[in-house]
């Protein structure tokens, strides 16, 4: 192998050009990989950051579910509840309507037959002054046969 000058200024060249990569061009390219490792890292910092923020808002999400079901339970609660009483207070108020108009139907009917009674006693005292007038030919006056209708009812 044959050393000549085309070689050695060929090794003396190249090792001038390494000398101004080594200055002006690999420190941007550091920096350039630097910046790029860099935002890397701070991306999947942020992809964790985001995947813990998310669980936390799943976890949070849950807990609400959990509360709006429960308040909604409750209300569902408080509303049946409540149409129960609703149906109670009815059921009630219609059972005193009901013994009102029993109360009133009694009455009624007791008028009526109170009324049919006196109308009763009216026709048999009339039908007994008529037998007894034509019986005794003699007129009998109707406070004669009360008289006679209270003595009887004394004696019982």
């Amino acid at each position: 192998m044959n050393i000549n000058a085309t070689l050695i200024s060929q090794a003396i060249i190249f090792a001038v050009f390494v000398y101004i990569c080594y200055k002006n061009v690999w420190p941007s390219i550091l920096s350039i990989m630097e910046e790029r490792e860099k935002k890397l890292s701070d991306g999947i910092e942020a992809s964790k950051k985001a995947d813990d923020a998310l669980e936390e808002a799943q976890i949070a999400f849950d807990k609400e579910m959990e509360k709006a079901k429960l308040e909604a339970s409750e209300i569902l609660q408080k509303a049946s509840n409540r149409a129960s009483q609703m149906v109670g207070d009815a059921k009630e108020k219609a059972e005193k309507e009901a013994e009102k108009i029993l109360t009133s139907a009694s009455k009624s009917v007791e008028n009526e037959i109170s009324k049919a009674k006196e109308d009763l006693r009216q026709q048999l005292s009339d039908i007994i002054i008529d037998a007894s007038q034509k019986i005794l030919n003699e007129e009998v006056s109707k406070e004669k046969h009360d008289a006679v209708l209270r003595r009887a009812a004394e004696e019982l």
